[in-house]
């Protein structure tokens, strides 16, 4: 009879782990060094968030998407999160974030010779400023209709644009645009420099929607993998990993 007690309270306990433990489909678009199939772990945000659902038992798929077919597959139940993603006040209608787990610095780019000073967005009216497609960049930014603005699909053609005198200033990531700068730019990364002050910074999360009845339990094993990977050193070491 102890036998056949054992027997089921094992049975019952390797059920509930394996129910519980679970492979997570993460969608993101890409954006290195944060997101790319070329990159260790698929890159710095993936491995973070790869990382954290491991330590809480799951294993990740990661599917990179154009970002809007990625956002539709995430409401429509193709995906169970969305991997990298700010925050704002319309999507927090819809999307149950996490903690947050890095934080984009998005700074200005110019020519190292320029003598463009930045203090406040005044100092941008009547400059040329290229943007990147699909980024929420500041709301008091994008609708200043002073500041002339040029959208582009890689800080790659803003950067070559400021060399050929076509723009005068750059916004983006302050890791991407290492990244870029190493990676494409050459000999020619020593022709630009990044002015003192950024624009803003912004948290970068994962979320899920609040239509998934899973939302709350993935959004808090996520979060106790993230807090577990911060204390015992991973989460610095991948940090470390991407640095510029």
């Amino acid at each position: 009879m102890k036998k056949l007690q054992l027997f089921s309270f094992l049975f019952f306990s390797f059920f509930t782990l394996q129910a519980q433990a679970q492979t997570i489909s993460i969608v993101a678009n890409t954006w290195p060094p944060y997101v790319d199939k070329a990159l260790d772990g698929e890159g710095l945000a993936m491995k973070i968030v790869k990382a954290a659902f491991k330590h809480s038992g799951h294993t990740s798929k990661i599917i990179i998407e154009p970002w809007s077919k990625a956002l539709n597959g995430l409401h429509i139940g193709a995906y169970d999160v969305v991997g990298a993603i700010w925050k704002t006040e319309e999507r927090k209608k819809e999307l149950l974030y996490s903690q947050p787990y890095l934080t984009n610095n998005i700074v200005l780019i110019t020519n190292v010779n320029s003598q463009i000073t930045f203090d406040s967005l005044k100092d941008l009216q009547g400059l040329v400023v290229g943007v990147l497609k699909g980024y929420e960049y500041d709301d008091k930014f994008m609708n200043d209709p002073k500041i002339l603005k040029f959208q582009a699909n890689r800080l790659t053609q803003n950067l070559i644009a400021i060399q050929n005198g076509k723009l005068d200033v750059a916004i983006a990531d302050k890791r991407l645009a290492l990244y870029e700068l190493k990676n494409f730019m050459g000999s020619n990364s020593n022709h630009f420099q990044f002015l003192p002050k950024r624009l803003n910074s912004r948290k970068l999360y994962l979320a899920t929607t609040k239509g998934n009845p899973k939302n709350k339990v993935i959004i808090e094993q996520f979060n106790k993998g993230l807090q577990a990977i911060k204390k015992n050193g991973t989460y610095q070491t991948i940090l470390d990993e991407f640095s510029y």
